[in-house]
């Protein structure tokens, strides 16, 4: 039985990732509309799906209230932060090339994919999952928004490729919850988010992925 304190603690948690993961995906999804060329109402769809849709799921299939329905803060927190950045690239065109904005959607997407892959194994350690279900849990709040994101903009989804993206989340989710039996959760998510972010860039800029079958 879970104490009132330790709930307490872990939705303030859960509140700060679902800040942080709905701030940087919004990003990374405003950045896949304006690389898909899309107008502005498509870089708000994009923002709000991106940031919403995985933890739209994992919420039904936990039998929890949907987290943006529960709270219309997250659906505006992502159409400002959508609109925001559609309109700082309008005014600064150089974050327009190709180059740089290539890297401004892997380093929010790596930071999104951290955040929510915890906000995942939290919401469904508070509905009483045990920890086979919290990892699959933070993993689809990571990926899923990316998957029905990356179709609307007419992308092949980061998951289906070979690129070390299902597997980031799934490290850093078991890191995540090891260390939290150490230590303070929130230095736990700290490094297990750090530590996400980093293998996701340096497996892109190294090249790192999983074998595939070649015919």
């Amino acid at each position: 039985m879970l104490s009132t304190q330790y709930i307490d603690h872990i939705n303030t948690l859960l509140e700060i990732f679902l800040i942080c993961g709905v701030t940087a995906c919004s990003i990374s999804g405003a950045l896949r509309a304006i690389d898909s060329r899309m107008d502005i109402t498509g870089a708000l769809l994009l923002a709000f799906v991106i940031s919403n849709a995985g933890g739209t799921f994992r919420d039904l299939i936990l039998n929890a209230p949907v987290f943006w329905i529960k709270s219309h803060f997250y659906i505006w927190l992502s159409i400002a932060i959508g609109a925001a950045t559609f309109i700082l690239c309008s005014f600064n065109t150089r974050l327009l090339t190709s180059r740089t904005l290539n890297k401004l959607v892997l380093i929010t997407d790596a930071i999104g994919l951290g955040v929510f892959c915890l906000a995942g194994i939290e919401k469904s350690f508070l509905m009483g999952q045990n920890f086979s279900i919290a990892i699959i849990m933070g993993i689809w709040t990571a990926v899923g928004g990316g998957i029905i994101a990356d179709v609307i903009a007419n992308r092949v989804p980061l998951v289906f490729s070979s690129e070390l993206y299902i597997t980031v989340s799934l490290l850093g989710g078991i890191l995540y919850i090891a260390l939290g039996s150490m230590m303070l959760h929130a230095l736990a998510a700290f490094i297990a988010v750090l530590f996400m972010v980093a293998l996701r860039i340096l497996s892109v800029k190294y090249g790192w992925k999983l074998p595939i079958i070649k015919t």
